[in-house]
């Protein structure tokens, strides 16, 4: 079961940078918006590990890692929101 959600985690940063995008060319109005909201947490957590990494740390990804698995479940959740309304 620990190797299924690390496996997701990890898929969930490839797919955030798919999805992310794709909702934001194809959505309009509140649900647009409703998009934006994870770019509030992916992009100071992509500037702090762009930093991280040409300080040298060798933990540079997990705060991205994080970051966009939280943001990749929140925007599957309000597509689906979406998808049912």
């Amino acid at each position: 079961m620990n190797a299924l959600a690390g496996m997701l985690l990890m898929a969930s940063v490839p797919a955030y940078f798919v999805i992310q995008p794709a909702l934001l060319m194809r959505w309009s109005g509140g649900w647009r918006r409703a998009a934006m909201l994870p770019l509030v947490l992916t992009v100071p957590a992509l500037l702090f590990s762009l930093y991280a990494l040409f300080d040298g740390s060798n933990l540079w990804p997990l705060t991205l890692i994080f970051a966009a698995g939280i943001s990749s479940l929140y925007l599957v959740v309000l597509w689906s929101v979406r998808w049912w309304m």
